[in-house]
């Protein structure tokens, strides 16, 4: 494994989640992440923990993580093309631009 492989998870716990400052208008979906006990796997595009998890970073780049909006459209990109194909760039899920996506937006939302 190599140093950077380590960096960007494939998987998270929302009740592992980092504190973050958190949107108003993001709360109830942090919440409903947080919540969750069992991972919440990257790589199953489309899943439901997936797409809740995907919603709650949406939200937060729309108001606390603006920076992220070339990675939340690199990955909306790899979302149309695996739902159209069955793949994006040779990929066979969104795991990876969904893991720079969160890890773009906790690096940018974390509690002071």
């Amino acid at each position: 494994m190599t140093p950077s492989s380590t960096l960007i998870p494939n998987a998270v716990k929302g009740s592992n989640m980092p504190p973050l400052v958190v949107a108003d208008k993001c709360k109830a979906g942090h919440k409903s992440i947080a919540n969750k006990k069992k991972e919440i796997s990257m790589d199953t595009t489309g899943e439901q923990k997936t797409n809740m998890l995907l919603e709650f970073l949406r939200c937060q780049v729309k108001t606390n993580a603006k920076n992220c909006k070339d990675i939340e459209k690199e990955y909306t990109l790899c979302h149309k093309s695996f739902m159209g194909t069955g793949s994006y760039k040779g990929m066979r899920h969104c795991g990876k631009p969904m893991a720079a996506l969160y890890q773009c937006v906790i690096s940018s939302s974390k509690s002071p």
